[in-house]
């Protein structure tokens, strides 16, 4: 019931009430019994009509409850079929990547075997630490590059450098098992980690804008920090779509951050300038 309705009952029985009380104070100055009769009468009729609206109105409050119920178990069940849809694209998402890296490696372990110039320059897996190598990296850089721009995610490339006297002019890299650990207690399933010809080491960090790789990177220095007595981590990074729009461009990018943090005694992360 509407609260004008409720209104109008209300006002209704009031007046009723009111009229009751007026006959019977006249009979009791005029002393006519049909008066009180009367007075009688109009009270009874206030006392229903009172009930009628404490009656509709319960009843409207819970009917109102139940729907109010309703919504909210209907907002519950919406609430949690995206949530699943949510999960399942990311699983979906996931198995894709894996499928497509499991391809990469297959393609490349084929072009390595079947081409043997080729297998010099495909490096698949670094012998020390483990990790993809080089050859790995640069082709799936271009993958996940390729699959960012058809979903419209980001990905973020970092190269690393961690050296143990940034002071000399050639600075020693330190233990690549101690920087392999880091990164491998740091990144996501989803992320790829290769450790370069050079000795750097450089990371595919898949959906993940700029904030996000600097905090990731950071983990990383923070993770060494805690195991290497001394060490310094140099690390440049670059993000599609923020500094580039192709393989070349988001590396070339890095390149420069990198050699920009070079510069500094201490550790240091530098990214891309924006384009």
């Amino acid at each position: 019931m509407g609260l004008a309705m409720r209104q109008q009952n209300a006002l209704a029985a009031t007046l009723v009430g009111l009229i009751g009380i007026g006959v019977g104070l006249a009979a009791g100055v005029a002393v006519v019994a049909w008066f009180g009769v009367v007075a009688g009468v109009a009270s009874i009729a206030a006392a229903y009509l009172a009930y009628l609206t404490a009656n509709r109105m319960s009843r409207a409050e819970e009917r109102t409850q139940a729907l109010a119920s309703q919504v909210e178990e209907l907002e519950g069940a919406v609430a949690n079929q995206i949530q699943a849809r949510m999960q399942a694209e990311e699983a979906a998402r996931k198995a894709n990547l894996r499928a497509a890296d499991a391809e990469l490696s297959n393609s490349l372990s084929l072009k390595a075997s079947t081409d043997e110039p080729a297998s010099r320059s495909v490096d698949l897996t670094d012998d020390e630490t483990g990790l993809f190598g080089e050859g790995y990296f640069l082709a799936a850089v271009e993958q996940r590059i390729s699959a960012a721009r058809r979903h419209l995610r980001p990905v973020a490339v970092a190269l690393l450098e961690v050296v143990a006297d940034p002071a000399q002019a050639e600075p020693t890299h330190i233990d690549p098992r101690e920087v392999t650990t880091a990164i491998a207690a740091t990144l996501r399933d989803a992320d790829t980690a290769c450790r370069l010809n050079d000795g750097r080491f450089a990371i595919i960090l898949e959906d993940t804008p700029e904030n996000g790789a600097i905090w990731t990177i950071e983990r990383v220095r923070r993770r060494l920090a805690e195991t290497v007595d001394v060490c310094t981590l140099w690390a440049g990074l670059s993000c599609y779509p923020a500094h580039g729009f192709d393989t070349n461009e988001i590396l070339s990018q890095a390149e420069v951050a990198l050699t920009s943090a070079r510069d500094w005694p201490q550790d240091r992360i530098e990214v891309a300038e924006s384009r």
